[in-house]
């Protein structure tokens, strides 16, 4: 029989994940189907192996598994009604490689759930006071918005401002207290939406450049409208924007140029009931000197009444 050698490269078996449905969603039961194939020369022996939404799952004794051995397991499970955002899953497979070791391999995929507000898909934290510039990393290379430049305008937390005739929440967070995001790096995220309204209207900046991408608004019959946005730059004061402010944060400190935020959206199917909206399409992330799009907040327009959401 083959035997474990410790001078010799000892490559990890292969687990593979897939899940179903394609796409989940919360309140709704998920199936995640794991295959371990043993690539190896050696007998695995003890074999577990881990199936995981998040930090929940279950484990299967898979026992020994013989060079040359595939083996399948499912799981299903129920994804809680709040879900939202990012949800990982995990297949980790755990076995013994001889009497004193042991070895494991891993699979991950993740799946974007929508998120139930605009707040609540924020991930970025992008306003700092001007007494704790490294509290906050607006585009990648440490520079930030500042909270007493913001509230010179009127943009302090929680307040209601209006441009373009259109009602604005700023974000009700604190610069520089753990987990302050504030802002929402637009990656083709799903936001829930109800309601009705003739248009759809956002309150933002880009960092590195104009931010242009493609979102879309999907409607309660399963219809969708696709629109375009291209949010020019933050840095200085641009003629179209909303609100300029008087100066930003560099990593050095305070930068006395001026910096814009801007006001873009789209104008709605009259009389449709809403579901959700897929942000624009910008950027992965922010990286400094690459394009991202940041969204603080958003207003739906209707006849009678405006919905914001921050």
């Amino acid at each position: 029989m083959n035997t474990y050698r410790p001078e010799e490269d000892f490559l990890a078996p292969p687990v593979s994940l897939t899940f179903t449905p394609p796409a989940p969603e919360p309140g709704k039961s998920v199936t995640l189907t794991a295959t371990l194939t043993n690539t190896t020369r050696i007998v695995l022996r003890g074999t577990v192996l881990y199936l995981a939404v998040d930090d929940t799952g279950e484990q299967d004794s898979l026992g020994s598994l013989a060079p040359g051995r595939s083996v399948t397991r499912t799981w299903r499970t129920r994804l809680a009604d709040d879900a939202e955002g990012r949800i990982v899953l995990t297949a980790h497979a755990l076995f013994d490689v001889h009497r004193h070791g042991s070895d494991c391999t891993r699979a991950t995929t993740t799946v974007l759930l929508p998120y139930r507000s605009l707040s609540g898909a924020f991930d970025n934290a992008g306003i700092a006071s001007d007494d704790a510039l490294t509290v906050a990393n607006f585009d990648g290379s440490n520079s930030s918005l500042s909270t007493e430049a913001l509230a010179s305008v009127g943009l302090t937390p929680g307040a209601t401002v209006t441009y373009d005739d259109v009602p604005f929440t700023w974000p009700d967070t604190l610069p520089g207290s753990p987990g302050s995001k504030d802002n929402v790096i637009s990656f083709g995220q799903s936001v829930l939406l109800s309601g009705s309204g003739s248009r759809l209207s956002f309150l933002g900046t880009s960092t590195w450049g104009e931010g242009r991408g493609d979102g879309k608004v999907v409607y309660a019959d399963g219809t969708e409208q696709a629109f375009s946005v291209a949010v020019p730059d933050w840095y200085g004061a641009s003629s179209s924007a909303a609100v300029v402010l008087p100066y930003r944060h560099v990593a050095s400190g305070r930068d006395d140029n001026p910096v814009s935020l801007f006001t873009f959206g789209v104008d709605l199917a009259a009389g449709k009931e809403l579901r959700s909206v897929v942000l624009p399409k910008v950027s992965d992330g922010i990286q400094s000197g690459a394009p991202a799009l940041h969204i603080f907040a958003m207003t739906l327009t209707t006849s009678t009444a405006t919905t914001t959401s921050n």
